[in-house]
């Protein structure tokens, strides 16, 4: 226990200060963005699927980012891995995105502690502008205080190539908190401190993520356990 507790402080703390340490001379700006989401779940035997409808808010919750519909689709391969193709739908301001891409999920479960590793690609195909990729990694690291209640750490980066512009995109970090009403609803609540690069500039940002998840499955049997993540 005390060897977790290591970790998750190191990987909270390291995130950060990796960010101080790349940006550029000139303090960056602070928003305040909001994420919140729906989602429906269900699935059986290795299969998991879901479907989400997720806001974004940006400029102090007062000018709308985008909002999106996401479909993924979970193939557990074994008790430590799953496979993770999805499609994004986006609609922003300016243009509308698809956005598919395939993930893979390494896990480690015990009845208490999950470790959660993300590896995922994807391809932004917009309306306008140019056609770009990103491959992100996010690492989740879940307690089980009891049936109810699920705590979590979150920490990753989105790495962007584009004709005109490579690099991290996004750098984040948070604690959240899980509460499990029934075998049917959860609500997930996360906040998360981080930065966005603008190609010029780095951007902090802070950002609470509410989301409730409904499973529709009418019996939860899987081969083996999925893992608990969400959209980073």
């Amino acid at each position: 226990m005390k060897l977790r507790l290591s970790i998750l402080i190191f990987i909270f703390l390291l995130t950060p200060l990796t960010v101080l340490l790349a940006q550029d001379d000139e303090p960056p700006g602070w928003d305040n963005q909001s994420y919140l989401g729906n989602k429906l779940s269900w699935g059986k035997d290795k299969w998991k699927f879901s479907g989400e409808l997720q806001t974004r808010l940006e400029s102090n919750f007062q000018k709308l980012d985008n909002w999106y519909l996401e479909f993924v689709s979970n193939y557990l391969i074994s008790e430590k891995f799953e496979i993770v193709p999805d499609l994004r739908f986006t609609v922003k301001p300016t243009k509308i995105e698809f956005r598919p891409g395939l993930g893979v999920l390494y896990k480690k479960i015990n009845p208490t502690f999950q470790f959660v590793n993300q590896v995922k690609w994807q391809i932004d195909l917009p309306t306008e502008g140019d056609i770009g990729n990103a491959m992100r990694e996010v690492m989740f690291f879940n307690y089980h205080i009891n049936d109810k209640v699920i705590t979590t750490l979150v920490t990753g980066f989105i790495y962007r190539w584009w004709p005109t512009w490579n690099g991290f995109q996004y750098i984040r970090v948070g604690p959240g908190v899980a509460y499990v009403f029934d075998d049917k609803h959860i609500l997930n609540f996360s906040y998360f401190v981080g930065v966005e690069n603008d190609t010029k500039n780095w951007l902090w940002a802070g950002i609470p993520m509410l989301q409730l998840v409904i499973n529709i499955s009418k019996k939860d049997k899987y081969t083996y356990t999925p893992a608990y993540y969400f959209d980073f």
